[in-house]
């Protein structure tokens, strides 16, 4: 069976429509890491996005972010710097009722196995931990080893990685931004996967993302990428993925966000 796993699209239609677009038929079964809300302009159609794929897949599994719990005032929207609470006000401003309930019943993280969880962000912070593999990420990794878990997908940092070689003495192996196509063997753990950002990685600054510095990428004028990853439960791997988008819609309803 092979999973897509995709996070923090960020309210860009064009990028996890992209993504559905380039996987259609190939996966079988969804994994989405939160963060479906913020930064960006099209947070109600992101979510319906999601929600009506739930018949495409099976499993089909939808965690919260932090900018979806701000929807629902889980988290203070003072716990964000100014571009994203701008993002958070104009979320709740342009979500329908309906929209903002589904967000408030999604849960941070969830165990998909005895073997393997998802989070939004750490394991043991679900909602706002950051992993970049350091004493976090050691502490993350230990919890999974503690529980015989095997395996961690987590989103949040917008950084696609893989952290591995737990130990309590040293910081955690990381492989930081697998380019696209790098094939990930996930068969012994405990490993924590980040898939990278669908909706804005932290290789270009879409919009009022300040909070997202840029990191030297290729980037066409006309395009932009979107990351994922396929995890393919009968090999035992996962592989980073990209598909470009045309980058100039998005700009221009960015920049006819308003409150």
């Amino acid at each position: 069976m092979k999973i897509l796993v995709v996070s923090d699209i960020h309210a860009n239609i064009d990028a996890i429509e992209a993504v559905f677009a380039a996987e259609a038929g190939s996966c079988t079964g969804l994994f989405c890491l939160g963060d479906i809300t913020g930064y960006g302009p099209d947070p109600e159609e992101c979510v319906r996005a999601v929600t009506r794929s739930a018949s495409s897949f099976d499993p089909y599994i939808v965690l919260a972010g932090n900018h979806d719990a701000a929807v629902s005032d889980r988290i203070p929207s003072e716990w964000f710097n100014k571009g994203a609470q701008f993002s958070v006000a104009y979320a709740k401003k342009t979500l329908s009722a309906e929209a903002k309930e589904w967000l408030e019943g999604l849960p941070p993280s969830i165990d998909y196995s005895k073997a393997t969880c998802l989070s939004h962000g750490s394991p043991l912070e679900p909602l706002t931990g950051y992993l970049f593999g350091g004493m976090e990420t050691i502490l993350a990794l230990s919890w999974l080893a503690d529980r015989d878990g095997t395996l961690c997908f987590c989103g949040h940092t917008h950084e696609a990685s893989v952290f591995s070689g737990w130990s309590k003495e040293r910081a955690a192996d990381r492989t930081r931004a697998p380019s696209p196509g790098t094939v990930v063997s996930v068969a012994h753990g405990p490993i924590i996967v980040n898939p990278g950002s669908t909706g804005f990685p932290r290789s270009f600054n879409g919009g009022r993302t300040e909070d997202m510095p840029g990191e030297s990428l290729a980037i066409s004028e006309s395009s932009f990428p979107a990351y994922y990853a396929v995890w393919d439960t009968e090999e035992n791997t996962v592989t980073f993925c990209d598909v470009r988008y045309d980058r100039r819609p998005l700009e221009d309803r960015i920049d006819k966000m308003q409150l």
